[in-house]
């Protein structure tokens, strides 16, 4: 469709690092997001997954996040913080997995439109191919707009 933006082209070529990586959106719409880091070329000194490419992964989800729920609405996403604890080695493709509630999604346009700016968490568990944790994360993030206030 004209005008139509290409969510999964724009991720992809929009930041650059997920081209590099070769992390990949396989699903990028309203009803979810589902990315994936694989595990070549991320192999680190002993063979499995670099833990920077995780901690990558997760972070990039907040990207994807605001491409898919803020970018129509022109909010502008910040990450403020990132925490993520490695479980297990990852020794494949790692896949991680997110859907915002339309509630979620309007009470933080509404907050943003009255405030100038709010705040979401994004908690995530990424699983390699046969479905096991691998790490967990939990990611801080805020989106401002072009009516913030000045503050």
């Amino acid at each position: 469709m004209p005008g139509q933006v290409d969510l999964k082209e724009l991720f992809r070529k929009g930041i650059a690092f997920s081209e590099r990586a070769g992390i990949a959106a396989t699903r990028l719409d309203k009803d979810g997001i589902d990315l994936l880091m694989p595990l070549r070329p991320n192999i680190n000194h002993v063979g499995t997954m670099y833990a920077g490419a995780l901690f990558t992964l997760a972070e990039m989800m907040g990207g994807a996040v605001a491409m898919v729920y803020f970018m129509e609405n022109n909010l502008i996403p910040i990450v403020k913080g990132l925490s993520i604890k490695f479980l297990k080695p990852a020794t494949s493709d790692i896949t991680a997995t997110y859907a915002m509630t339309a509630e979620e999604v309007a009470r933080i346009i509404a907050e943003c439109q009255e405030k100038g700016k709010a705040d979401y968490s994004i908690s995530l568990e990424l699983k390699d191919k046969t479905g096991l944790v691998v790490s967990v994360s939990e990611g801080l993030y805020q989106v401002r707009g072009s009516w913030a206030k000045k503050k």
